[in-house]
C-alpha cells in the first residue's frame, strides 16, 4: 500500500491499518468459538488486499490466539507476508520473567514477533528499568526484532525512556479513536517528539464506531467508552453522513480518520470480510473538510475522559500485586 508509515525510526513499514486478533481465543468476546480455519481466511484475504500488521498477545485467551495465528501462518506458508506484534504480560515486572514470557510467544507463535510490547504498565512497587531491561534483553536474545510499549501513558512513558540504552523503542499501543481523544493532548506529541509510533487499540471503540447493533460482549459491556460512542447520536450521524457522502462504511471512515492523525489503528474482527473492510479503510483518503466534520463532532472526546492517558479499566491496575493479576487472568481463561 502506498504511503506506508514505519514502527519508530528504523522499524519496520506496516500498511496503514492493521488486524487486531484479541477475538481469537478470547473469553471476553462470547459467541462461538473462532478457529484456525477462520483466521487462516482472514489472513489469506490480508495478503491479497496488502494488509501485513498483525497484533496479538500472551494473554488472549492464555495463549490461544498466537497458537492459533502460529498454525494459520504455517499453514499458508506466510510468516514473511507479515508484521507480527505480540504483548508479554503487564504483571510481568522483571526483566527474567519478560524473557520468560517472550520466550514462550515464539513458542506458540513457531516464530519470534517482529515487535513484542509489555501489554500494561506494571505494578507501582516495580522497577520501570527492569522491564525495560528485559524488552532489551528479549531483543538481544532474537525473541524479537523491535520492542516497544502498550497502555503506558506520558509521565510513565517518559520514565521508560530514560531506562533505554542502546535499543530505542518503536511504539506505544494505545486507546485511540474518535470517542477516546485524550492522546492527543500530551501522549502523541511526545511519541513523535521520540521518533516513536503510536498503534491505536480499539479504533471502532470495540464496534460503538461500526454501526454496532445487538447485544453487547463482556468486553464491549464493561467499557465505558463504547457505551458513550454508541450513544452519542450526534457524532453518530456525522460520521453516517461522511461515510455516505464517500461511498464507505463507518467503521472505514472512523479507521481513516485514525490514520489520518498518524497512528496506526488495528481493528478486531471475528469474519473474514471484516478484512476486506479494514483495506477499503487503509485506501480511503479523507478530505481535510472529512477530518474538520469529524473533529467537530467528537472535540469533546479531547479532554471529556481527563487531561493524561489513562484508559478506564486499566487506570488502577498497577495497585494489584502482580501475582494476583496473573492468578485472577489465570482464572478467566485470559482476556
Amino acid at each position: 500500500m502506498a504511503g506506508e508509515p514505519r514502527l519508530g525510526r528504523t522499524g519496520p513499514r506496516v500498511s496503514r491499518v492493521g488486524l487486531g486478533l484479541w477475538q481469537f481465543g478470547s473469553p471476553m468476546w462470547g459467541g462461538k468459538a473462532l478457529s484456525a480455519d477462520v483466521l487462516a481466511r482472514g489472513l489469506s484475504i490480508a495478503v491479497e488486499e496488502g494488509i501485513n500488521l498483525l497484533d496479538t498477545a500472551e494473554v488472549y485467551g492464555m495463549g490461544s490466539s498466537e497458537r492459533m495465528l502460529g498454525e494459520a501462518l504455517k499453514r499458508l506458508n506466510a510468516r514473511e507476508d507479515f508484521v507480527i506484534v505480540s504483548k508479554v504480560a503487564g504483571f510481568r515486572s522483571t526483566a527474567g520473567d519478560i524473557v520468560k514470557g517472550a520466550r514462550g510467544i515464539a513458542g506458540r507463535l513457531s516464530s519470534a514477533p517482529d515487535v513484542i510490547l509489555h501489554h500494561w504498565p506494571p505494578p507501582v512497587y516495580s522497577r520501570l528499568c527492569s522491564v525495560v531491561r528485559g524488552l532489551e534483553q528479549a531483543v538481544n536474545e532474537g525473541l524479537a526484532s523491535y520492542y516497544g510499549f502498550s497502555n503506558y501513558g506520558e509521565d510513565l512513558l517518559g520514565d521508560a525512556l530514560s531506562c533505554t540504552r542502546r535499543l530505542e523503542p518503536v511504539a506505544d499501543q494505545i486507546l485511540y479513536n474518535l470517542a477516546y481523544r485524550t492522546p492527543e493532548q500530551r501522549l502523541i506529541p511526545l511519541l513523535h517528539q521520540h521518533g516513536m509510533t503510536p498503534i491505536a487499540w480499539s479504533p471502532l471503540a470495540k464496534g460503538a464506531l461500526a454501526g454496532f447493533k445487538g447485544e453487547p460482549t463482556r468486553a464491549q459491556a464493561g467499557d465505558p467508552v463504547f457505551r458513550t460512542a454508541l450513544e452519542d447520536t450526534g457524532l453518530q450521524e456525522v460520521l453516517e453522513s461522511v461515510a455516505r457522502r464517500l461511498g464507505a462504511s463507518k467503521a472505514s471512515v472512523a479507521l481513516a480518520w485514525v490514520a489520518y492523525k498518524g497512528a496506526v489503528p488495528i481493528v478486531g474482527w471475528r469474519r473474514p470480510e471484516r478484512v476486506r473492510e479494514a483495506a477499503a479503510a487503509a485506501r480511503l483518503k479523507l478530505s481535510e473538510e472529512d477530518v474538520a466534520l469529524l473533529d467537530e463532532a467528537s472535540k469533546r472526546y479531547v479532554t471529556l475522559w481527563g487531561s493524561s492517558y489513562s484508559p478506564p479499566g486499566l487506570r488502577r491496575i498497577r495497585l494489584i500485586p502482580g501475582a494476583l493479576q496473573r492468578l485472577a487472568i489465570r482464572l478467566w481463561g485470559g482476556i
